[in-house]
């Protein structure tokens, strides 16, 4: 039977953002000789900014979908609202959408409340950041689509930066580790669902 916890710390896309943020968690606490102190969230602009450092960029991963731009697009907006993974859409102003997101089994942190603004910039991209969290200290990125020249295939990009609050040695190389494998995990969801739409 599947553990109900690590059910409930899916993320919008169906999969476990719980399994990456674990063994990142855990590894850092490894690293820790000192008792873990939790950042508290502070807003974030939408887009990357210049200033960040090299270890603030965010990382990116790609894939080949078999489905036209418009079905990919349509496939990430439909994780919005998500009842497995505890997630629910309580703002949508024009392009502008916030989904408030209650993960639980986190390794460390347990519970993790947050909600997050996504910015949609139709038909190509969609733009997200984290506005609010009780644990984490900031997260932002972006899914990017180029559709194919015949209109019937789209390579779909996903960038993303996490920042979990853990000030210990070598935190940003593990958990861009960590990051690179959810990030994967996303791609290969939003592929099953565009594609299983596109064929219908």
């Amino acid at each position: 039977m599947k553990n109900e916890k690590a059910q409930a710390g899916r993320d919008y896309n169906g999969f476990t953002r719980t399994k990456s943020l674990t063994v990142a968690l855990l590894a850092l606490a490894s690293l820790a000789a000192v008792p873990l102190v939790f950042a508290s969230i502070g807003s974030l602009t939408l887009a990357c900014p210049a200033a960040l450092s090299k270890d603030q960029k965010p990382i990116s991963e790609s894939i080949e979908i078999k489905a036209p731009e418009s079905a990919v697009f349509d496939a990430i907006r439909a994780q919005r609202n998500n009842e497995k993974s505890h997630r629910k859409q309580i703002l949508a102003e024009g392009d502008i959408y916030r989904i408030d997101e209650k993960m639980e089994g986190v390794a460390i942190y347990g519970k993790v409340h947050c909600i997050w603004e996504e910015k949609e910039i139709p038909p190509h991209r969609i733009d997200y950041k984290m506005v609010e969290s009780d644990k984490f200290k900031s997260g932002f990125g972006s899914w990017i689509m180029t559709p194919s020249a015949d209109g019937k295939s789209t390579t779909l990009e996903f960038q993303s930066f996490m920042d979990t609050g853990l000030k210990v040695p070598f935190a940003g190389e593990i958990t861009k580790m960590a990051a690179h494998g959810d990030a994967k995990a996303r791609l290969e969801r939003i592929k099953k669902l565009a594609e299983a739409a596109a064929s219908k």
